[in-house]
C-alpha cells in the first residue's frame, strides 16, 4: 500500500513506523512538503491513501485530482484543533483528522474506511440491489444547493430560487417545515419564511428528505420518515462542530435502504446484506460525503465501525436506538466506555419527544 502525506511540519516518520511494524502492516510512506510535488506524484504512479494538511492552500485541489486520478483512493484532510472543514472539503475527503497527526488515528482511518469499501462490495448486496428494476433517482436538488452552498457568495435568495423552479418540492418542503418537528406550533407559508426559520443547512436537510423519503407512500414508509425525523434532531445534538450536520444527515437517511424492494426488514448476517448496507450503496451512488454514507452502513452495528470514540456511526445508532427504531448495542456501548452518557441522551430524547407533542 502507498500511502501519499502531504504538508509542512507533519512528519512524525518513527511513531508511524513503529506502529506499521507493530501491526504488521506494510506501507510504503512517502512525506511531502509541496502541493506541487504532490501533484506531479499524482500524475506519475498510483496511490492507495493520501493525507493532505487543511492548510495547505491547494489542499483541497489536490485531493479533487486524487479522486479523478485514482477514485479508490482512500482521501484524508487533516486540520488543526479547533478548525473546521469547508464544504467543498466534506464532498471531497472520506474522513478529517486532527493535527498533529496522529499513527494510530491514521492506521484506524484507512482500515475503516477500507472496512466500508468492503461492506459497499457485499456480493448478497450487489445481487440485490441488482434486481431491483428502477432504483430511487438521485436528490438532484439537495446536491445542487449543496454544491451552490460551497460558494460564500451564495444566500438564501439564491437556494429559494432553485426550489421555486419545482413547485411539486416546494409543497414537500412546505409539509415538512409545517411538522412538529420544525414548526413550533407556527405555521410556514412559503419558503422565504422556511429559510428564516430553519436556516440553510436545516433547510438544505429538509430538502433532502423531501427527496429521498417521499417516494414510497403508506403507513410503514410514513413511520420511517417519522422516525428519520426525530432521529435527526437528537443524532445533531450529541457531536460537536460540522460532525453534527453529517450525524443528522445519515440519522436522517438511516433507514433509506427500507424503502427498497426486498431489504424493507433486512437485517444482516451471514453474508447477507442488511437494509443499512443498501441504503449506503445507495448515497454512494449518489456522491454524498463519505462520513455520511459511514453512519447509514454501520448505525445497525456501530462497532463495525473502526472510528475511535463517539463519532457518526456512534450517534446515529443511539439517535434511532432511543426513538425505538433498533435496539440499543449494549456491549458497544461498554466497550466504548459511554454507559456514563447515556441517561443524558435519554433526557435529551424525551426533551425532543416533549417538543414533537407539545
Amino acid at each position: 500500500m502507498f500511502v501519499l502525506i502531504v504538508g509542512r511540519d507533519l512528519e512524525r516518520r518513527s511513531e508511524l513506523a513503529e506502529t506499521l511494524a507493530q501491526l504488521g502492516l506494510e506501507w510504503k510512506v512517502e512525506w511531502v512538503g509541496e502541493t506541487a510535488e504532490a501533484m506531479a506524484l499524482l500524475e506519475g504512479r498510483g496511490v492507495d491513501v493520501i493525507a493532505v494538511d487543511g492548510g495547505e492552500a491547494r489542499g483541497v485541489d489536490l485531493l479533487r485530482r486524487a479522486r479523478e486520478k485514482h477514485p479508490q483512493a482512500v482521501r484524508l484532510l487533516l486540520l488543526p484543533p479547533g478548525a473546521e472543514p469547508s464544504a467543498s472539503a466534506i464532498d471531497i475527503a472520506h474522513r478529517h483528522l486532527g493535527l498533529p497527526l496522529q499513527a494510530g488515528a491514521l492506521v484506524e482511518a484507512v482500515e475503516g474506511i477500507g472496512e466500508l469499501f468492503e461492506v459497499l462490495d457485499n456480493p448478497d448486496l450487489k445481487a440485490k440491489v441488482g434486481a431491483i428494476a428502477q432504483l430511487p433517482p438521485a436528490p438532484d436538488t439537495y446536491l445542487a444547493i449543496s454544491k451552490a452552498l460551497a460558494d460564500p457568495n451564495v444566500g438564501a435568495a439564491q437556494v429559494v430560487q432553485m426550489l421555486s423552479r419545482d413547485p411539486a418540492l416546494v409543497a414537500k418542503v412546505l409539509r415538512v417545515c409545517n411538522s412538529a418537528f420544525f414548526s413550533g406550533g407556527r405555521p410556514v407559508a412559503d419558503l422565504k419564511a422556511a429559510v428564516v426559520r430553519l436556516g440553510l443547512e436545516t433547510l438544505r436537510r429538509v430538502v433532502l428528505a423531501a427527496e429521498a423519503l417521499s417516494a414510497n407512500n403508506g403507513p410503514e414508509a410514513e413511520a420511517i420518515r417519522r422516525r428519520a425525523f426525530f432521529a435527526s434532531q437528537l443524532a445533531g445534538r450529541l457531536l460537536p462542530g460540522p460532525s453534527a450536520e453529517m450525524a443528522s444527515t445519515a440519522a436522517l437517511l438511516a433507514e433509506l435502504g427500507r424503502l427498497l424492494p426486498g431489504f424493507r426488514d433486512a437485517r444482516g448476517g451471514d453474508g447477507q446484506a442488511s437494509y443499512a448496507d443498501a441504503g449506503a450503496w445507495l448515497l454512494g451512488l449518489w456522491g454524498l460525503p463519505m462520513p455520511i454514507v459511514e453512519g447509514v452502513a454501520f448505525h445497525l452495528q456501530p462497532a463495525r465501525s473502526r472510528q475511535r470514540g463517539f463519532w457518526i456511526p456512534g450517534a446515529v445508532h443511539v439517535a434511532h436506538a432511543l426513538v425505538g427504531g433498533i435496539a440499543l448495542d449494549e456491549a458497544w456501548l461498554d466497550a466504548a466506555g459511554l454507559r456514563d452518557k447515556l441517561p443524558e441522551w435519554q433526557r435529551l430524547a424525551g426533551k425532543l419527544a416533549d417538543l414533537e407533542t407539545a
